[in-house]
């Protein structure tokens, strides 16, 4: 199977990945778009997950459609090969798919985390290694080609909402108890450090890893700088948790359920546009230029993160 896998993934071009954000309804919905905008994969009600193609942004189109047996947690496609994307479902099998088309997906190599439950799941930089980080405290992370798992853990059992992977190979998580863990279990497997913030809701890193933005209860945000000081705070008020997605490194978007509305801001804290939905948004992923905004139940919205209109749903 793992040689079926490495003859797959050959040398493409390097996509920018954003995988969906593990919070308070993380079983409800993934949202994950492919670096290169013209993949979208989102969870439906049941569990399964959607596959669409948005080659045009205005009418993102049902791909196909893949089924598990248990609901799709997690998913993050290859930073290096179009068309192959790892899953995570809640017994904690984590899959590595292909799709060709819209042939039914078909599945390259199949992994078992010994926890189940949600988790982030991210690639390495360079492809050849899955990462996931589930809530009992330790770091997974597979090598896609011999199979083999490294494990470490960085602290007490706490729920990762968001697992960066920097081009250094290094792991950063940030943990709903308001740690900050970093490790890096392939080449430096001493002593991981650790930061304490008090508890988030929500996480999210900058595509370079160089800023965080994390939100607290009552609809408090913070964004920080590459060394984990404060730039500025802002505040939606919201009985309900946020969810937080970057564009570039230059603009980061909020998410807000009860009100349904997103919000851009700079890294000055300069609101930048404001958009009112229709649906209730549960996930965000970003590609480019292009915000996918994952709901219940609804085909996926898909907004212009330069001005904040609506190319498709909403």
């Amino acid at each position: 199977m793992a040689l079926h896998l490495v003859r797959a993934i050959l040398p493409w071009r390097r996509l920018v990945i954003w995988g969906s954000e593990i919070g308070t309804q993380s079983l409800a919905t993934v949202t994950s778009f492919s670096g290169d905008g013209r993949l979208l994969a989102t969870t439906s009600p049941n569990g399964d997950l959607k596959l669409w193609t948005v080659d045009s942004p205005r009418r993102p189109q049902l791909l196909t459609r893949l089924r598990d047996r248990y609901r799709v947690v997690a998913a993050a496609w290859h930073p290096v090969t179009t068309g192959i994307l790892a899953t995570l479902s809640t017994n904690g099998r984590v899959t590595v798919w292909e799709l060709d088309g819209d042939r039914p997906p078909t599945a390259l190599l199949s992994l078992r985390s010994p926890t189940s439950g949600p988790a982030p799941l991210t690639w390495l930089p360079d492809g050849r290694y899955l990462a996931s980080a589930p809530a009992d405290g330790v770091v997974s992370v597979w090598n896609v080609e011999t199979s083999v798992r490294h494990a470490q853990i960085l602290g007490r059992p706490s729920a990762c909402l968001a697992l960066h992977a920097a081009p250094d190979d290094i792991l950063h998580g940030a943990y709903q108890d308001g740690t900050l863990r970093r490790t890096s279990p392939l080449l430096q497997p001493g002593r991981p450090g650790s930061q304490q913030f008090k508890p988030i809701t929500a996480a999210a890193w900058s595509p370079t890893g160089q800023t965080l933005a994390v939100a607290h209860h009552g609809g408090f945000f913070e964004v920080h700088n590459e060394d984990l000081y404060v730039r500025w705070t802002g505040q939606v008020p919201t009985p309900a948790p946020l969810i937080l997605a970057w564009h570039n490194d230059t603009a980061v978007v909020v998410a807000e359920r009860t009100g349904r509305t997103l919000s851009a801001f700079d890294t000055t804290g300069t609101l930048l546009w404001e958009r009112a939905l229709t649906p209730v948004p549960a996930a965000m992923s970003v590609a480019g230029d292009l915000l996918a905004v994952g709901c219940f139940n609804f085909a996926p919205i898909v907004v212009d993160l330069n001005t904040g209109s609506l190319l498709s749903g909403g």
